[in-house]
């Protein structure tokens, strides 16, 4: 599966610390200044079913961190890699502490039923959710929402193109990220990369603090 690049535009990512201390993790997103207030880019409030066959809402999701990633049950590729990462995660974490979101990108295919069986392969906890919903809804939450890219493409093992990243939400919705060597911000985490995830797990630690 063809790897996508993290959207970078030059407005998406701001650097959010106390006293430029990069020990603190940046939010990521586009913002606004509205009497004087930052008001951080949020992740959009859409419908989806999960693998329970629960309508859930985004917003459902605040008030914990969550981890996201999007994938598909068919995936020959690197979806298993990345779920096999958020399964070290999900051992990681006391189901009351995080969330995990994975996005199916085939919703014609990956219905309640194929969710359900997928998740009970993998021994997904109660605080992994496996969501499917409207395309449309998917892919602009993608776009829009993570800035992740998704699309079909006939070529591609599988025949859908997503990114290997896995997003850090914080309980108020915000992308947050820690930042690379060289006090950039890193933005995504790379879900196939068990160094990316292990720094990952640090930052989760990191959330949980605030």
């Amino acid at each position: 599966m063809n790897i996508f690049n993290f959207i970078k535009i030059s407005l998406i990512i701001l650097i959010v610390s106390c006293n430029d201390n990069t020990k603190n993790l940046a939010y990521v997103g586009p913002i606004e200044i509205v009497n004087k207030d930052t008001i951080f880019h949020k992740i959009p409030n859409y419908p989806f079913v999960d693998q329970y066959n629960n309508q859930v809402f985004t917003d459902d999701f605040l008030g914990k961190i969550s981890v996201v990633n999007f994938f598909f049950t068919t995936c020959p590729s690197i979806c298993p890699k990345m779920n096999n990462n958020m399964v070290k995660i999900q051992k990681y974490f006391d189901v009351n502490k995080i969330n995990l979101i994975s996005y199916t990108v085939n919703p014609e295919y990956d219905n309640v039923e194929m969710l359900n069986d997928y998740a009970t392969k993998i021994n997904a906890k109660s605080n992994w959710f496996f969501l499917t919903g409207k395309k449309e809804n998917i892919y602009s939450i993608a776009k829009s929402g993570y800035f992740i890219s998704v699309k079909e493409d006939k070529f591609a093992p599988g025949g859908f193109l997503h990114s290997e990243y896995f997003i850090l939400v914080d309980k108020y919705g915000n992308i947050r990220s820690s930042f690379d060597k060289y006090g950039n911000v890193k933005g995504v985490y790379d879900g196939t990369n068990d160094r990316e995830v292990s720094q990952l797990i640090i930052d989760i630690k990191t959330l949980i603090k605030e």
